[in-house]
């Protein structure tokens, strides 16, 4: 199977990616970023790219400059959707270094986008395969969400920042593990310990669930349960200066002294 990553510019392909959005991600019409805005980003220096297997569009990402508090100009990664069959063979990859690529071209330093912290795929692509790190968890970063990924949990958000100067994830500097480290939240079955929120190590670990979606079948209030426990703990060791430098199947999210 040879897919195909280029840049999306036909109508067509626009609303092929409105529709992969909704198939993926669950978003209801409002919340779909429609064809017009993504033309929008491609013919303002933005990025709208396409996974293409043959010519059926897969996967797609999108993104605009943005402006950092202090006026800094970045690449804002706004969203990526691929399709299931397709995940786990370097597709979301792919978009990004693409999507990485053009807003290089741009000269921009920097790409920044958010994730929710619990789903584990995601974490392990854009921490440990892609380099990015985390130093803002963002609560309640949406107020709604037609999505049913969403329902039942406050819709919480980790801020990545991703240095394009580091084009593989092994040019970032190293954060070896103890041979034991501290566990803030524990992976208990499919619940979460009790959160520890007293350590003053210098490496943090926060496990979550590998399949969210399987434990929020089991009812809404695991969900939140969950949510609220993972809050709890990056909020507490984000705000005092740790940094969250990657996941890892085997451990979790690692978060580093600064």
């Amino acid at each position: 199977m040879a897919i195909e990553i280029k840049p999306i510019s036909a109508y067509a392909d626009y609303k092929a990616a409105e529709q992969v959005q909704a198939d993926v991600l669950g978003f209801g019409p409002l919340d779909v970023v429609p064809y017009q805005i993504l033309q929008s980003f491609a013919q303002s220096g933005g990025a709208v790219i396409g996974a293409f297997d043959s010519s059926a569009l897969i996967g797609v990402v999108m993104g605009y400059t943005g402006l950092l508090p202090d006026g800094a100009p970045y690449h804002r990664s706004q969203r990526m959707a691929v399709l299931p069959s397709y995940r786990g063979q370097g597709v979301g990859a792919a978009l990004k270094h693409a999507q990485a690529d053009v807003a290089r071209s741009r000269g921009l330093r920097l790409m920044c986008w958010t994730f929710d912290p619990l789903r584990a795929l995601n974490a392990h692509l854009n921490l440990h395969k892609l380099g990015a790190v985390s130093r803002r968890y963002i609560p309640d970063a949406y107020y709604a969400s037609s999505s049913p990924r969403d329902a039942g949990a406050p819709i919480d958000r980790l801020w990545v920042e991703w240095d394009l100067a580091l084009r593989e994830s092994r040019e970032r500097p190293a954060y070896p593990l103890p041979p034991s480290p501290v566990k803030a939240i524990r992976l208990l079955g499919d619940q979460p310990s009790e959160p520890d929120l007293s350590s003053n190590e210098p490496v943090v670990v926060i496990q979550i669930p590998p399949n969210i979606d399987a434990v929020r079948a089991q009812g809404a209030d695991r969900l939140l349960e969950w949510r609220m426990a993972t809050r709890a703990a990056f909020e507490r060791y984000v705000s005092d200066g740790y940094i969250v430098v990657d996941y890892l199947r085997e451990q979790g999210y690692i978060l580093v002294k600064a």
